[in-house]
């Protein structure tokens, strides 16, 4: 079966130029060592297998998304290879990919070594995805210094954008994967103050308490969800900062608890350290709405949390709302025998295809033609629409970051609700798969609302 994806592919890439040559070579895990000048892209030999650098976190912290990250990819790669993506043209010639594993492990200083090792002693010649805001800021400069296009990285601060859009020039090749958090993820205030308004959720007050991870991304999260809360009339306390290697929450639940919070909020990319909160949260008995952004990164969330997820509302992931979506959930689930991260695998997934796409249809690895290609690209992928803007506007903070829309008209995340272990949506209502339910330890303070409250 072929999804709307493949479609689409054999309509964009330019396949009368070449034949679909299959070749007895498989796809690479390691790079044959060699010399490229920094700040010079090196010419493709004919026959030299193409080497795309794959960033991404494959030990340390978030070593359990790196894993559906790299699952995502080889998936990807395989299906480029089926509908005849693979071998690539460059130059009038065909090339195999050979992957290069680029491993962040969370951290700017060691993306930086692998970057560069790859880049200057493996021959890459394009890099593909990424995970960590902070690993995105550091890996900017170093690209841009070695003239190296970046595909779909996912860090989402908007301290990102603001780097690209004080120098264009010299950030014209690194093309944000993920919307800044103005633009999408901190938007949770107007779905929120509609279950209170439908008196759907019943708070005792609107005082919201806010917890990010210690990082570019953290940060900026925590500004775009404040502004976003205090624009629809709660009064959200200032966010707190934790490690992502944090797993205990307690003193820091507990002055939620003093507090009397209506609210909290918690975005982080540590795995450990976004299941232990969820679980200290309902352990310490918090009476309060929990908003959990990034807890459906993690492919086993359920395993990880159990009923202490119940009731957690989240806007970080597609939804496999179309068929074909859904279609696209079940192979993975066969190929892989678990459950796919669809912010990890199934982006990854998408900028893998669209960056094969484009390296077919501009035909060569001259940078400039490469990112104008990149620029007039619309690519259907299986989760998105991704189109990179030429300047900041109302759906990107900066050039080349992806542009958001509707559903499929751009990079989009439904609201969703956690119970059971399942993902419903409930916001918008246009795709909304059951209501908004408020927890049952809340159900007490329903019958003396305090004033002030939001009506």
């Amino acid at each position: 079966m072929t999804d709307n994806a493949d479609k689409q592919s054999q309509q964009q890439t330019d396949l009368s130029r070449r034949k679909i040559l299959r070749t007895s070579g498989v796809l690479g895990f390691t790079g044959a060592l060699s010399a490229v000048a920094p700040g010079i892209i090196r010419a493709q030999r004919i026959g030299e297998p193409l080497r795309i650098g794959f960033c991404g976190p494959y030990t340390g912290p978030a070593s359990h998304t790196g894993h559906a990250i790299k699952q995502g990819i080889v998936m990807a790669l395989e299906d480029a290879r089926k509908t005849g993506e693979i071998p690539v043209s460059i130059d009038g010639n065909l090339h195999e990919v050979e992957v290069v594993w680029v491993d962040s492990q969370s951290s700017p200083t060691a993306a930086i070594k692998a970057s560069s090792t790859a880049i200057n002693r493996q021959g890459v010649k394009l890099m593909v995805g990424g995970w960590h805001s902070s690993v995105a800021l550091s890996l900017m400069d170093t690209e841009a210094d070695l003239n190296t296009i970046h595909i779909g990285h996912l860090g989402a601060s908007q301290y990102i954008a603001n780097k690209i859009n004080l120098n264009p020039k010299r950030y014209r090749g690194w093309f944000k994967g993920w919307p800044s958090p103005p633009k999408l993820a901190g938007l949770y205030g107007k779905p929120l103050r509609y279950f209170m308004k439908q008196r759907l959720w019943q708070p005792t007050n609107n005082t919201a308490g806010i917890l990010v991870e210690n990082s570019a991304y953290g940060h900026s999260w925590g500004e775009a969800l404040s502004n976003s809360l205090k624009e629809e009339g709660f009064d959200p306390l200032p966010y707190e900062v934790i490690d992502m290697e944090e797993t205990d929450f307690t003193q820091l639940l507990k002055q939620f608890k003093r507090r009397k919070v209506s609210l909290v909020a918690i975005t982080s990319a540590g795995d450990v350290a976004v299941s232990n909160f969820v679980r200290q949260f309902r352990e310490l008995n918090i009476q309060a709405l929990l908003l959990g952004h990034g807890i459906r990164w993690l492919d086993n969330w359920y395993q990880m949390t159990g009923e202490a997820s119940d009731y957690v509302v989240s806007m970080d992931s597609a939804m496999p709302i179309a068929l074909w979506q859904q279609w696209w959930v079940r192979r993975y689930q066969a190929k892989y025998n678990q459950e796919p991260s669809i912010q990890a695998a199934g982006l990854h997934y998408d900028y893998t295809r669209m960056a094969i796409r484009a390296l077919n249809m501009a035909g060569t690895l001259d940078s400039d033609s490469l990112i104008a290609t990149l620029h007039q690209m619309s690519h259907k992928g299986v989760w998105n629409l991704y189109r990179f803007s030429t300047g900041p506007g109302p759906h990107a903070l900066s050039a080349n970051e992806v542009m958001t829309g509707r559903f499929m008209k751009g990079f989009y995340h439904p609201m969703v609700q956690l119970i059971n272990g399942e993902a419903k949506i409930i916001w918008p209502l246009k795709y909304a798969e059951q209501r908004f339910i408020q927890p049952p330890w809340l159900s007490d303070k329903n019958k003396t609302l305090g004033s002030g409250i939001i009506g």
